[in-house]
């Protein structure tokens, strides 16, 4: 079950990130910013509700995220 979730997330993620025009014009340092202090944030909230549940969410988004910044950063590059 778990698994199917995290890929539920992953999917969801990728599909409505994949063409957004914020995310392709941020520099990829401030994607890796951004998402360490969200997971700091969300290791915050995790303590405090106790569960791992949050870290997990955001870390998949936040990887998928980089993922998509990074794909796309490489297409252009080889386009060059």
């Amino acid at each position: 079950m778990l698994y199917i979730m995290c890929g539920c997330i992953i999917f969801a993620t990728h599909y409505l990130l994949k063409d957004n025009h914020w995310l392709l014009q941020k520099r990829l340092r401030d994607l890796i910013f951004g998402t360490i202090l969200l997971i700091s944030i969300a290791v915050i909230i995790s303590t405090w509700i106790g569960s791992l549940l949050p870290v997990i969410v955001i870390t998949l988004v936040g990887a998928t995220v980089l993922q998509i910044k990074y794909t796309n950063q490489s297409v252009i590059r080889n386009m060059h």
